[in-house]
């Protein structure tokens, strides 16, 4: 059984335009497998952003596969790739007063755009294999930061704020998302016309607990916030 295409470059196998077809649709594939778990954690690149940054990277790299030395350097295509990749990166990276998000996500950007450039190169098979690598290396780690972290702790942090016309609870309940924390775990009531009240029970690396308050005092509308080291019992009103 002649297996070749699982290891070597598929432009050495299958003629064009045919190959290339193929490999643009693996690239795409490739970037959904790695999306999808953006997308679930409703990240700011998602399930489109890296399918089209991979299916880019691949069509690129596929370009530079027809310049010969008469008509210009296929090196310089891919390293362009990259100074590309690095400008879409730097934009998903948010910058607050206290601490910096988006690393993860900018760094998925890099990994898929070298992923493309892997299958636009013809090795879609190693282009997949990487794919899922990434997917359950991004799922293994958030599950070990959440779960078996030896750094993990209990909390209830108690936070009011002024609703401004449920604006506030908008921007509230956007940082809760980048820790999985709503839901169950949050708890919001009306104290008056002018003033609301969060109750959080959290489980979070202490890392993270500092990351998720600081996020919190950013936001204009939070009037105070306290922080205790055991979870308070809250209801499941919202």
């Amino acid at each position: 059984m002649n297996t070749s295409w699982l290891s070597e470059s598929w432009r050495v196998l299958w003629p064009s335009p045919w190959v290339n077809v193929a490999l643009a649709v693996i690239a795409v594939i490739c970037g959904m497998l790695v999306g999808s778990e953006r997308q679930r954690r409703e990240k700011s690149a998602g399930l489109r952003t890296l399918a089209l940054v991979c299916l880019g990277s691949a069509i690129f790299t596929m370009i530079s596969f027809m310049f010969s030395s008469n008509t210009g350097d296929s090196g310089r295509v891919a390293a362009q790739i990259v100074t590309g990749i690095g400008f879409l990166g730097a934009g998903a990276i948010l910058h607050g007063r206290r601490i910096i998000s988006g690393m993860t996500t900018a760094a998925s950007i890099w990994m898929i755009a070298a992923i493309g450039m892997t299958v636009g190169a013809g090795y879609a098979m190693a282009g997949l294999a990487l794919s899922l690598l990434v997917n359950r290396l991004l799922v293994g780690f958030f599950l070990y930061e959440t779960h078996w972290h030896p750094d993990l702790q209990h909390a209830s942090v108690i936070l009011e704020y002024a609703p401004n016309g449920g604006l506030t609870r908008v921007r509230l309940e956007r940082v809760l998302t980048d820790y999985d924390l709503v839901g169950a775990s949050a708890e919001w009531i009306d104290l008056s016309g002018e003033l609301s009240r969060l109750t959080l029970k959290v489980k979070l690396a202490r890392v993270h607990l500092y990351e998720l308050l600081a996020n919190l005092i950013d936001i204009p509308e939070v009037r105070s916030i306290k922080e205790h080291p055991q979870p308070l019992k809250i209801s499941n009103r919202s």
